[in-house]
């Protein structure tokens, strides 16, 4: 499958051309979770998420739960994943545990819950970069067959947010090149209920990332 940005308006870094092309591709691949069909539906969705009159009001209003209402979405998914990627996409700075609880509640799996919470944030991201870049937003790629294994990684445990990670110490050969070399885990951990998802997602964002900035993880801030 050709890498769309290979055709952007400006000259990207061969790494970065690559990551994000392959970022984009994999939005219509299946995942370790979700079908190829099911990733693709997630990016349309996020898409989708912008031109929510609902979510307009909520992000207006001040708490996210004083508008009640469904979503305008494109019928392609649940009710309930439709809810955790409008918000994650519109009101990100106000999640809660409570949103947690409510979309596990509505029979949305845990590990599906971070698979579409990374496609969602990846289709966000690379849509940024391209309007940043003065480039047209790309179509989504076409959608690749197979299954997911839907195997949950054992070594996951709750926690300490509000969902289930792996500790750098026990995390399998999966997470070595992730965790390698790190000093501060928290942010790379969020994502390792899902290994694979995991790899997938900071394959991109480590290459958009300013290679050691030299800011401290803190632990607490008084």
């Amino acid at each position: 499958m050709s890498n769309p940005f290979e055709a952007a308006p400006v000259t990207i870094r061969a790494d970065l051309q690559c990551a994000i092309g392959r970022a984009w591709s994999q939005l219509g691949e299946p995942g370790a979770w979700l079908t190829g069909t099911q990733r693709a539906a997630v990016a349309a969705e996020t898409r989708n998420a912008w031109d929510c009159s609902v979510c307009h009001e909520r992000k207006a209003a001040l708490s996210a739960y004083a508008v009640s209402g469904e979503h305008e979405h494109l019928s392609a998914l649940p009710r309930a994943w439709v809810d955790v990627i409008h918000r994650v996409t519109t009101d990100s700075g106000r999640l809660t545990q409570r949103w947690v609880d409510e979309a596990r509640e509505a029979g949305v799996v845990e590990d599906m819950f971070v698979e579409i919470i990374s496609v969602s944030i990846i289709t966000i991201t690379i849509d940024a970069f391209t309007s940043g870049i003065g480039m047209d937003i790309t179509n989504l790629p076409a959608v690749q067959p197979g299954a997911p294994p839907r195997s949950h990684y054992q070594a996951a445990t709750p926690g300490p947010g509000w969902i289930s990670t792996t500790t750098p110490e026990n995390a399998g050969p999966e997470l070595t090149d992730l965790y390698a070399g790190e000093k501060h885990f928290n942010i790379k951990r969020t994502l390792t209920l899902v290994p694979d998802e995991a790899v997938r997602f900071w394959a991109l964002m480590d290459r958009l990332y300013l290679e050691d900035p030299r800011v401290n993880e803190l632990d607490a801030v008084n």
